[in-house]
């Protein structure tokens, strides 16, 4: 290769990388301005109140002769999840990380982010399947999942379910 290919190669790849970069710029700025479009490695949760200092309603999850409290955040699907309680549901495990449970109703995802990054311990909702889950595991960050809570105490109690296994789900009293 000659001098000048050298030349030319190295500034078309400088060029590239410029444009590459220049992009990567303007996506996170987008971001930071309020967009809902976050790279695969951004967590939306840094943008909101961590997951201890969110407020919300106390609801109990019983699976067998177990009982897990758990709060319900303050957000649209959050609300639409508490309008449905009672419910009785299967869950499946999925990648040894998290249990999902089908509703029969969808939940909203109106005003929600387009996908987020569970914490260990979090309640969401995966609206592209209408599961409800509960996470024991980190499964980072997806399109379509909503954080709507927290599950308290000992995640034992699900991540030790071998199998299909039925949770009800009922306000706290």
């Amino acid at each position: 290769m000659t001098a000048i290919s050298r030349r030319a190669v190295a500034a078309s790849l400088a060029a590239i990388l410029g444009v590459g970069l220049a992009a990567c710029t303007q996506s996170s700025d987008s971001a930071a301005e309020g967009g809902t479009s976050f790279p695969s490695s951004a967590a939306t949760s840094s943008i909101s109140p961590s997951a201890d200092e969110q407020e919300g309603t106390p609801i109990r999850i019983r699976i067998g002769d177990q009982t897990l409290e758990a709060t319900v955040w303050d957000n649209p699907t959050g609300r639409a999840l508490l309008e449905q309680l009672p419910l009785t549901l299967s869950f499946e495990d999925l990648n040894g990380e998290e249990k999902a449970g089908h509703l029969d109703r969808e939940l909203t995802m109106d005003g929600m982010p387009d996908g987020d990054d569970p914490q260990v311990g979090d309640l969401g909702y995966y609206a592209p399947w209408g599961n409800v889950v509960l996470y024991y595991g980190d499964v980072g960050r997806w399109d379509g999942i909503a954080r709507i809570g927290r599950i308290h105490g000992n995640l034992s109690v699900i991540s030790d379910q071998t199998g299909d296994f039925t949770a009800t789900l009922e306000a706290a009293k």
